[in-house]
C-alpha cells in the first residue's frame, strides 16, 4: 500500500465511525415499496429520467441516469453529471437504497450487496481506485455536514488537468418514522473539474437531496 493511501486508510477508521450516525428522516423520496418492484427489472440496469431519480445535488447538471434492482432488495441509482475534463472516469452521483428482500423466501443468500453501506479502509481504497484511477490523493479524508448528518470526502487531482473530490455518506434508516423506509442508504459523489477548486467541488454535496 502506498504511503498516501495508507494515511487515507488510517483516517477512514475515524471517519467511518462518525458517518454511520446519519439518519434518514424524510419520506418524500421513498414512496415506491420493494413489493412494487417489477420482477423483470431485477438484475439489469434500466434507464430513468434524471429528474425522476431519488437523489440529486444542486448546481450539477444531470446528463443521464439509470437504476438497478437486485435480488437482495436494493435499489441502486446512478446519475451521470456534466464533465469538462478528459481524465479517466465519469462525474457521477450514486445512491444505493437497501430495503432487504421482501421475505426470507425471496432472499438470495449468495448474491452480494451492490451498495457501499460502510466505508472501512479497504472499501475506501477500492472506491478510490475505481472512481479516481491514477489520481494523486491530496491529504486525508475530511468530514463535513449536510442536512442528513456527517459525510466524508477526499480531495484528489490529476496534475495539470483537473481537481476532484470523492464524497460518501451512509444513512441508517432504522429510526425512520415512515413505512417502507430503506434499512440503510449508501451515497457517493465523484466530481472532477478542469477549473474549479476543491471547496467549489464539494459544496453541492452540502445540499444533497433525497426527497425527489
Amino acid at each position: 500500500m502506498t504511503r498516501p493511501v495508507h494515511r487515507i486508510a488510517q483516517a477512514a477508521v475515524v471517519a467511518t465511525a462518525l458517518l454511520t450516525g446519519a439518519c434518514v428522516t424524510d419520506a418524500n423520496g421513498f414512496d415506491e415499496s420493494p413489493a412494487s418492484f417489477a420482477a423483470s427489472d431485477i438484475g439489469r440496469w434500466v434507464p430513468v429520467e434524471p429528474g425522476r431519480t431519488r437523489i440529486a445535488v444542486e448546481s450539477s447538471d444531470a446528463l443521464s441516469a439509470r437504476q438497478l434492482r437486485t435480488s437482495q432488495g436494493e435499489l441502486v441509482q446512478t446519475v451521470t453529471l456534466a464533465n469538462n475534463t478528459a481524465v479517466p472516469g465519469d462525474n457521477q452521483l450514486v445512491a444505493a437504497f437497501d430495503y432487504g428482500p421482501p421475505s426470507i423466501f425471496a432472499a438470495d443468500v449468495h448474491a452480494p450487496k451492490i451498495g457501499h453501506y460502510a466505508m472501512a479502509p479497504a472499501a475506501l481504497n477500492g472506491l478510490l481506485a475505481e472512481m479516481l484511477p491514477r489520481a494523486v490523493i491530496a491529504g486525508e479524508p475530511q468530514i463535513r455536514r449536510n442536512r442528513y448528518g456527517l459525510y466524508g470526502y477526499v480531495a484528489a487531482e490529476y496534475p495539470g488537468q483537473a481537481k476532484c473530490v470523492l464524497a460518501w455518506q451512509v444513512l441508517d434508516g432504522s429510526d425512520a418514522t415512515y413505512a417502507d423506509a430503506p434499512r440503510r442508504t449508501g451515497i457517493q459523489m465523484r466530481v472532477c473539474d478542469a477549473q474549479a477548486q476543491t471547496a467549489e467541488l464539494i459544496a453541492p454535496f452540502d445540499k444533497l437531496r433525497l426527497d425527489l
